[in-house]
This record gives C-alpha cells, structure tokens and sequence, in this order.
C-alpha cells in the first residue's frame, strides 16, 4: 500500500469522526435550525451534513473514479443538487439520516482506495480545480471535511451564547 492511500484511509476515516463529534456536539434540538447569530454560519447543522455528504458523492467519488477511467464530471450545475431549493426538499428528514448518509458515502469512499493503490496518484486528470492529480482530489475532501467540521465546533461551543446575547441585546451580524 503506498503511502498515500494508507495516508488518506487514516485521515478520511479520521476527519469523518471529528466531523461526526462536531455535529453531537450541538444541541440535537438545534439541528435543523439556523444559527442564532450571522458568525456561527448560515446553514443549520443538519444542512453541513447534507451539504458535506453531496460533495463527496456527486464531486469527489466521480472525480476520484477518473484515475480507474471514468469520464470528467460535465460541466454542469445539476450533477449537484446544492442549493437552497435542493435543501429545502429534503430538509424536514431526522438528522441521523443525514449523518448516516454521510458515512455510507465517506465509507464507500475509503474502499475505493483499494483499487486506486495501483494508480499513479500524481498523474494529473481534467477534475473541477483544473488539472489536477489524484493526491489534490482526497487533500480536497480532507480540507473540505475540516471546514465544515470547524463551523459545526463552532455552533456547539458558542450556540446557546449566542442566543443569551442577542437576548441582552446583542445585534446579529
């Protein structure tokens, strides 16, 4: 196994724990709302996980599948159904739905590692950033995993003062 592929089973596995401890760590009964305060984000907790587990199945998994001989992603909004509307309709679910999705996603993920330990990881594919190898496609998911797992710490530390603030007063910003 290169080193790449044991680096990145280690880190997506470990990421999605760090992101999944992030989540519980806010209030369950916050999880489908909207922050109280503009500095703790815009979307509810619930959406991140959504939001996490549509860029690994529509975005990283296709790009990733690219060094096995897929075809490039189009070029086209649809293959990610992102937005407001999208989330809207499916935004009334149970959030462990949500979360189990994620992992279901992210576990199908780390498998794939298997069949791309024969690949070289630093051959340059046409993928959404330009052109890029393989080792930029998982250091993606990586960051992008962290950045969200960072806004939902963020909600379970500040939530409840942020909402004891504006009660006293305090301006959303």
């Amino acid at each position: 196994m290169t080193d790449w592929v044991k680096w990145s089973r280690q880190y997506l596995h470990t990421s999605a724990e760090a992101f999944e401890w992030a989540f519980s760590a806010i209030d369950p009964a916050y999880h489908q709302s909207k922050p109280p305060e503009a500095r703790l984000g815009l979307w509810s907790p619930a959406r991140h996980v959504w939001h996490v587990t549509g860029y690994e199945r529509c975005i990283a998994m296709p790009t990733m599948r690219q060094w096995l001989g897929a075809p490039p992603l189009p070029d086209d909004d649809r293959i990610w159904p992102n937005g407001d509307d999208d989330w809207a309709a499916v935004a009334n679910q149970p959030a462990d739905i949500y979360m189990q999705a994620f992992w279901d996603v992210r576990n199908e993920q780390i498998a794939l590692l298997d069949a791309l330990a024969v690949v070289d990881w630093a051959t340059t594919r046409e993928t959404a950033w330009g052109d890029k190898p393989l080792t930029m496609v998982i250091t993606k998911t990586y960051q992008h995993t962290l950045e969200h797992s960072d806004s939902l710490l963020k909600m379970g530390l500040w939530w409840k003062d942020a909402i004891e603030w504006l009660s006293r007063g305090g301006d959303s910003q």
